[in-house]
């Protein structure tokens, strides 16, 4: 009966949505982080990542854990608001399954012009959605949201609180999004909606059709922000990006692994070979850092904002012209 009851109440969806073609475990990379980290033992990996609809609980923990972001979070979007709740909490403010699931960009979508954000959590150490280690990993995307946001010129407050209820922060005067976008603030109030309007965008919306997989709903985001704050080419910021020691063999391996196809291989009329990043598409999972059977893969960060926000990077080149390997600039 308890089984019977337990898929009754799982039809309303709360496991991640699965996108296969940017999931590790199907590229020969051995990756099973999302399995190892599942609190309630549903996820198994094999050719692909098959989650129990019944087990699972949508905290979210595997969706923070997965590197290639194959892992998405149901229901859309966080609303943007102050305050936030678990669903362990009582209370009229907005909630999600577990705060496990935030993103770093959730996070920033969250704060209020000053930047403050107020989550409300339960005793995650007895919760039966999430797991002890739930601070942690709100703490984990905090930290990453607080770097981005120094980046953009924003500050970034994130207080969680052990409560029993969290009660919506009524502004001081009702002001709507559209205000905000449209400036009618004070200054550091449009600079902050500015730099959020572009997370108002359905995710993938953008994303060209065609075989290539679809970049992750958070990590076009991530550069939407980043496009938006106008930054110089040499400013740093948050990411991971690989470059290429001498000695490339120019192999398969990690093209093949890549979940984003950021990757490429190009054969020349004249006979040369030459690898091919596209920063934009790379989402910093290390796949490629951990198939190169040369070990000649390296990965940076931070990095200057003009080396990502480029088409194309030369990684190696054999034959006609370039180096075997190139470091980054």
């Amino acid at each position: 009966m308890d089984r019977v009851l337990g898929w009754l109440f799982k039809q309303v969806e709360v496991s991640p949505t699965y996108h296969q073609e940017r999931c590790l475990a199907t590229k020969a990379t051995g990756c099973r982080i999302c399995a190892d980290v599942c609190p309630h033992t549903a996820i198994r990996v094999r050719r692909r990542v098959e989650i129990d609809p019944i087990d699972c609980t949508g905290c979210g923990i595997c969706v923070s854990a997965c590197p290639s972001q194959a892992l998405i979070p149901r229901g859309g979007v966080v609303p943007p608001d102050v305050s936030l709740r678990c669903s362990q909490v009582k209370g009229n403010a907005p909630s999600v399954v577990c705060l496990a699931r935030l993103r770093p960009t959730d996070l920033l979508r969250l704060a209020d012009p000053d930047g403050r954000v107020r989550l409300g959590r339960g005793a995650c150490d007895a919760c039966e959605v999430g797991a002890p280690d739930v601070p942690e990993r709100i703490e984990a995307s905090a930290e990453q949201a607080r770097a981005l946001a120094r980046v953009l010129g924003l500050t970034l407050q994130v207080e969680v609180e052990h409560v029993s209820e969290l009660e919506a922060v009524a502004p001081e005067r009702s002001l709507s999004r559209r205000e905000l976008l449209r400036g009618s603030t004070a200054s550091a109030k449009r600079a902050t909606a500015s730099a959020l309007a572009p997370l108002e965008k359905l995710a993938g919306a953008d994303e060209p059709r065609s075989q290539r997989p679809a970049l992750p709903p958070d990590w076009q985001d991530t550069l939407s922000l980043l496009k938006s704050a106008g930054l110089k080419p040499e400013t740093l910021v948050p990411v991971r990006l690989p470059h290429v020691l001498d000695g490339c063999i120019l192999c398969p391996a990690c093209t093949a692994a890549c979940p984003t196809d950021a990757i490429q291989r190009r054969f020349e009329d004249d006979g040369s070979t030459s690898l091919w990043l596209e920063p934009r598409r790379c989402v910093g999972c290390d796949a490629c850092q951990q198939v190169c059977p040369v070990r000649v893969v390296q990965m940076d960060e931070p990095v200057p904002w003009g080396r990502l926000d480029q088409d194309r990077t030369l990684l190696a080149a054999r034959g006609g012209s370039g180096p075997t390997g190139t470091t980054p600039r």
